[in-house]
């Protein structure tokens, strides 16, 4: 078997002009996929639209719809750095036909994120591990197939909702105008939360798992953000509001107020443990 240098490789990955890589419709989000024998959890890259088009037929024939995503090289460091947040450990990039993929270890393209010199109480939020399971899971309940077809879903669903109880999240407010500080606003409670409208006239109430998903939704509007646990999330939903949507831009799932209380009698040990911290 031939040697590959990766740093040679790394070297011709940071000089192309683009790159594509393969997105869940589901989701909006890149195609997580684990290999079966080392369990990485991986995003693919390709050197062409034609690439990822044969990549994605055997996801088109399971249900699972994708489209491809093209980056160009000023994109690329900001692309590899959020896969950090969303719990990918390895890249793989398809050469194309007749070659072998080459693996890349993500930390051998970014470094991940190092927040060791914060005190913990300032750390940025960040829930890799629920992100990354929420889009396990929504790539496979959204598979417009039998019940039958999908026996992992009941294995993914539990990982995903255990995240949920053991996640922090953000909870974004705009501030009211007028005369004070934002402090004084915060004390006064001078301030309201953005909300959404569903296709039924429902107001859902947007929160997040990290700074990444919120700065996809505000686009630029001034917007700050309350850190909360699970257990205050139900305290926190606004008035009126039928549900809060996670990640709006991104696997846009529904937190209803039946699920937030349900939790809790599920899994209580994680509740007690996130209690104590």
């Amino acid at each position: 078997m031939a040697v590959i240098d990766k740093s040679l490789f790394i070297r011709q990955v940071q000089a192309r002009e683009e790159m594509y890589v393969i997105f869940c419709a589901a989701t909006n989000m890149p195609l997580v996929v684990c290999d079966p024998d080392t369990f990485d959890d991986q995003v693919w890259i390709f050197e062409n639209e034609e690439q990822l088009q044969k990549f994605a037929r055997p996801y088109t024939e399971m249900k699972i719809l994708t489209r491809g995503v093209r980056f160009l090289n000023k994109d690329f460091l900001a692309f590899f750095s959020s896969l950090h947040l969303i719990g990918i450990n390895q890249l793989v990039f398809d050469n194309g036909e007749n070659s072998v993929p080459t693996r890349l270890e993500l930390t051998e393209l970014v470094n991940p994120p190092d927040y060791s010199k914060y005190k913990p109480e300032a750390r940025p939020v960040t829930n890799p591990n629920l992100q990354l399971t929420g889009l396990y899971f929504m790539q496979e309940a959204s598979r417009q197939v039998d019940k039958s077809e999908k026996p992992t879903v009941g294995e993914l669903e539990e990982e995903f909702a255990s995240n949920l109880v053991r996640a922090r999240y953000l909870i974004p407010v705009v501030l009211e105008d007028g005369p004070g500080t934002v402090a004084e606003k915060l004390k006064n409670r001078k301030f309201k939360p953005p909300l959404l409208k569903n296709k039924q006239g429902d107001l859902l109430q947007p929160i997040f798992t990290d700074q990444m998903e919120l700065q996809k939704f505000a686009r630029g509007q001034k917007m700050l953000a309350m850190t909360v646990p699970f257990a205050a999330l139900e305290k926190g939903m606004a008035k009126g509001v039928k549900a809060y949507m996670l990640n709006p831009a991104g696997f846009h799932v529904l937190l209803t107020l039946q699920l937030l209380q349900a939790l809790p009698k599920r899994f209580p040990q994680l509740m007690e443990e996130n209690a104590a911290k």
